[in-house]
């Protein structure tokens, strides 16, 4: 039992990790892009690129994240 409850934080901090790492380039993709918009005065144009660019970040994030957990698992 005392063996499995660092292995629980673990994959908790591991899971909050990969939540922020997932949700910051997405918040910060929105924020630039509402912010472009704002002063070139388009109408939502850089907020979509920006929300793209932002959640392809995050996904890549996550992706080299998770094979680095796994390569350190073998």
């Amino acid at each position: 039992m005392s063996r499995d409850v660092p292995n629980i934080f673990k994959n908790l901090a591991l899971l909050t990790h990969i939540g922020m790492i997932m949700m910051i380039p997405i918040f910060g993709a929105v924020y630039l892009g509402s912010l472009v918009d704002e002063k070139l005065g388009t109408n939502h144009i850089f907020l979509i690129v920006f929300i793209i660019l932002g959640v392809g970040s995050g996904f890549l994030n996550v992706y080299k994240t998770i094979m680095k957990n796994i390569k350190k698992q073998k």
